[in-house]
């Protein structure tokens, strides 16, 4: 077994913070003085799960336009800026949250010049009508072009079979349809309540002036007060459907899902025993269900396991996809390798593994920043403590066989598991085969 062995004197020093500004910003650091680079994220509490009927997809798409410029810089300034930088400026839009970041070299004026980019986005923009009518057609393509990926479609068809809560279960982007009701008015209002004076958590990591961010952020408008983690809820609480379910599409492959809801709040130990857990269970090439489905029995090629989190619900799931003809074989040895993984059966060498595993990976990604600012952002979000590259390898170490037995039999309950089988249109036969495996 080999394992990562490094000295104290060659742990990277890394300061984390958290602070709530005059102003409601949260504001977390990690300052590394040793980086040369530095990411800074504007994380805004938006997103689909907040969005209704009459304005889905509208997240999303204001997403896309806070790059058509602001009062200060126009979509070409801010594109040449991060150029010039050698740097790069993106966005995403989950269900709780849109995050807009950039990372790049930690030389010169950049820091500031990013800082000031950043800001004039949150709170400046300007949303010129020709750039509205010309991203609406982009953002129409992306989805169009969604709709063309199996694994995409699958995964959203699951969301809305497992959560019982239209926010939660629908789509990121919405429609094509959605997207053509929404008005510019209703992006500049959206954009204002959700942005400029919304809940915004503004994270930074590596090299870089922490007196100006504290000054230039505290320059913003107002924010609304941020919700506290595990006292208050943006949301109501959400409902799990379990069983089984079988959706046909016009995919030529069958996708098999087996997922589990998180009943309750991760506490910080099982949040790195469940990490541990997915990395021995679906998450690498020696793992147990890419072992059994894929090297021994030559089921699939594509096979995997992950776990969600949310404000407050969460999931395991274990993921393949298959050839029609092949659904009910396979979805019988997913169900009994399951099974058997939810005895406990485990070996301390492949626990070893799957730590050393998780631990590698933070070493190599120990110097990538944009990394360190979202592992920063998920611990907050789920409550848990701002740790360093050095403090979570620590807790991955830590986690012990029965750190794992005690999550799985207090997380994992047969009786709540849900099946999703999403492909062709399966033969009854294979339907009641599958069946009979669940019981």
């Amino acid at each position: 077994m080999f394992r990562f062995f490094y000295q104290d004197s060659e742990k990277i020093i890394a300061m984390n913070k958290k602070q709530i500004l005059k102003n409601n910003i949260v504001l977390i650091t990690e300052k590394i003085e040793s980086s040369k680079t530095c990411s800074i994220g504007f994380w805004f509490a938006a997103g689909s799960r907040f969005e209704d009927k009459d304005n889905r997809g509208i997240s999303h798409f204001t997403e896309h336009l806070l790059f058509k410029g602001t009062k200060n810089y126009s979509t070409r300034q801010i594109a040449i800026a991060f150029d010039r930088m050698g740097g790069y400026i993106n966005a995403f839009t989950e269900r709780e949250n849109v995050c807009v970041y950039a990372a790049f070299p930690a030389l010169g004026d950049n820091f500031k010049v990013a800082c000031d980019i950043l800001c004039e986005m949150s709170c400046n923009c300007i949303f010129p009508k020709r750039d509205y009518l010309r991203e609406k057609s982009v953002v129409q393509s992306e989805i169009a072009s969604i709709s063309d990926d199996s694994e995409e479609c699958a995964l959203d068809e699951l969301a809305s079979r497992v959560w019982n809560d239209e926010h939660l279960s629908q789509t990121i982007s919405g429609t094509i349809k959605d997207v053509e009701s929404l008005s510019l008015e209703k992006i500049k209002s959206w954009y204002e309540k959700y942005f400029a004076g919304g809940e915004l958590t503004v994270i930074a990591c590596g090299n870089f002036d922490e007196e100006f961010l504290c000054r230039k952020l505290e320059s913003l408008g107002e924010h609304r007060k941020p919700v506290e983690y595990g006292k208050e809820s943006h949301f109501n609480e959400v409902s799990w459907k379990k069983g089984a379910n079988f959706v046909k599409s016009d995919f030529s492959q069958s996708q098999i899902f087996v997922v589990f809801p998180f009943k309750n709040q991760l506490s910080e130990k099982e949040n790195y025993a469940v990490s541990v857990f997915n990395a021995l269970t679906g998450d690498t090439m020696s793992s147990r269900l890419f072992d059994v489905l894929r090297e021994k029995n030559g089921l699939c090629y594509n096979v995997y396991s992950y776990f969600t989190v949310y404000e407050n619900a969460g999931a395991w799931c274990a993921y393949i996809s298959c050839e029609k003809h092949n659904a009910a074989k396979t979805a019988g040895f997913l169900l009994k390798e399951i099974n058997r993984i939810l005895k406990c059966d485990f070996l301390e060498e492949e626990i070893e593994c799957a730590k050393e595993h998780l631990c590698g990976e933070e070493i190599m990604t120990s110097s990538d920043m944009e990394y360190a600012m979202k592992r920063n952002q998920k611990n907050n979000s789920m409550g848990l403590s701002l740790c360093s590259f050095n403090e979570t390898i620590d807790h991955i170490r830590k986690v012990s066989k029965d750190d794992i037995i005690n999550l799985v039999k207090r997380v994992f309950n047969k009786e709540e598991m849900s099946l999703l089988v999403y492909g062709p249109k399966l033969s009854k036969k294979d339907k009641k085969e599958i069946l009979c495996n669940l019981l």
